[in-house]
């Protein structure tokens, strides 16, 4: 169990710990499905594994899978997972085909159901139902009783299932919709590249490790790094091989497989708002931390103005159009190339003071609110002095700056490269050997500084609310 997280519980009792139990209590009433979503679901996911069963070839297993499956579904999302399991011998190639061809059959057009087929470890099919409103995704994976027969990261699931299904109460899978509902409000659910963080199987592992969800906020309010949980005994590992195993101080061990941290995609970012989330919470308990930010995308661009005006701010940004995949991959994309963006600008002195990605259909954008730039020369360090070879090559390399010494150093000035930002992404723009990622080239991308495009503006205002709500 926790160790030592006593200032935390001390203070939801301050505060009464029956508040706190009358507001999971009434949370519960509008994040649980309705006993009617729940038979529809039930019925369409019974409905839709009869129809496979009549296409599928014998020796192919069709289980129901994911958060209906587990009973931790929320209100409004009893999205389906079903898997189809394939012989652990056949080659994977051939069972990622025919699990396809076996989905493919199932879509029934007259009752206007479509598909897609995405991609993950490998592809599987998202039939959608439009006349239900529910989604299900059909995946093919390997039948397995135990991880080390994995063929693929998505066979862990049913024993995910398994695990869940036999070591949650009732109570605690309650616990769990208001877990994710809390952890919505504060943008952090979800283990997609977008968000980075908490997944559906996490919440259900973390509430069986401490019970509740007054006693998991109780000990993230307290929460002491490195911290490695062990799920199927609820215990702390304190050994610190553990944390050099697995390259980080935050491990949640699968109780399925114990050479997987099932907290791998959680962000630090995403797990340190959970606990600022979780202090402020139990410092004054209150319903609103479960309901989202109420704000209107009217007039985002003139929002976005006056926000950056607030801050004496500049905004540069980078607009694109991005082609039909996963928004997985742009996301992942679109991070990765603010990583790089951001870090030239560090290596300049104008870095940003505050970043952020947005995405939305066919459009994506980076936007940089910047403090107002304008460089005309800068101060390099050079060697010591006392460094014969280096001070001289130094020297050499710059005939045209101005040097002087300073204490044992050797510096010069020399004219700014860029002037600001809006000069460094313009350079970036029209550099060959700075390399764009492949789904946000640079033909793509167009620069914007002050005001942005109303259409982008407000899915970048989007996500400056979910960024700064806390």
């Amino acid at each position: 169990m926790a160790r030592g997280k006593k200032s935390g519980v001390e203070k939801a009792k301050a505060k009464g710990s029956a508040s706190i139990e009358a507001i999971t209590e009434r949370v519960l009433k509008d994040v649980k499905p309705s006993p009617e979503e729940i038979r529809i679901a039930t019925d369409l996911a019974n409905g839709l594994m009869t129809r496979i069963k009549q296409v599928a070839p014998r020796g192919v297993e069709i289980i129901l899978a994911g958060s209906v499956a587990r009973g931790t579904q929320v209100r409004g999302n009893s999205d389906i997972d079903i898997f189809l399991l394939f012989p652990k011998g056949m080659e994977e190639r051939k069972m990622e085909r025919l699990g396809i061809e076996i989905a493919k059959k199932v879509v029934n057009k007259k009752k206007n159901e479509r598909f897609e087929i995405k991609y993950a470890e490998h592809p599987y099919l998202k039939l959608i139902m439009d006349e239900e409103g529910i989604k299900a995704d059909i995946v093919p994976a390997f039948k397995i009783d135990d991880s080390k027969d994995m063929g693929s990261a998505v066979d862990r699931t049913q024993l995910h299932n398994n695990f869940v299904n036999s070591n949650l109460s009732a109570y605690q899978r309650d616990q769990v919709r208001v877990l994710k509902s809390f952890l919505r409000f504060h943008n952090v659910y979800g283990a997609e590249a977008k968000t980075e963080g908490f997944s559906g199987y996490l919440c259900e592992l973390l509430v069986h490790q401490y019970g509740s969800f007054q006693k998991l906020v109780a000990a993230f309010s307290d929460l002491k790094l490195p911290l490695c949980l062990n799920p199927i005994d609820k215990s702390e590992i304190p050994n610190p091989d553990i944390f050099k195993r697995f390259g980080t101080n935050f491990i949640v061990l699968d109780p399925t497989d114990s050479s997987r941290n099932v907290a791998a995609g959680l962000s630090k970012t995403s797990l340190m708002r959970f606990v600022l989330a979780c202090r402020i919470f139990l410092s004054n308990p209150t319903i609103r931390y479960f309901y989202g930010a109420e704000y209107s995308e009217e007039h985002a661009s003139a929002k976005l103005d006056a926000i950056s005006k607030a801050l004496g701010a500049e905004m540069h940004a980078l607009l694109f159009t991005v082609p039909d995949i996963s928004e997985e991959v742009i996301w992942q994309q679109l991070k990765k190339l603010e990583k790089q963006i951001s870090g030239k600008m560090r290596e300049n002195g104008f870095g940003p003071l505050l970043s952020i990605e947005g995405m939305q259909g066919n459009k994506a954008a980076i936007l940089f609110m910047t403090n107002g730039y304008r460089i005309g020369s800068v101060v390099k360090k050079g060697p010591s002095a006392l460094m014969r070879g280096a001070s001289t090559a130094f020297i050499k390399a710059h005939p045209k700056s101005i040097m002087y010494v300073e204490g044992e150093s050797i510096s010069l000035i020399e004219k700014a490269p860029y002037a600001g930002p809006a000069d460094l992404i313009k350079f970036i723009l029209h550099d060959k050997g700075f390399a764009f990622p492949s789904y946000l080239g640079k033909s793509r991308a167009k620069q914007v500084e002050g005001r942005m495009p109303e259409d982008y503006a407000k899915m970048l205002y989007r996500r400056y609310v979910e960024m700064t709500t806390i």
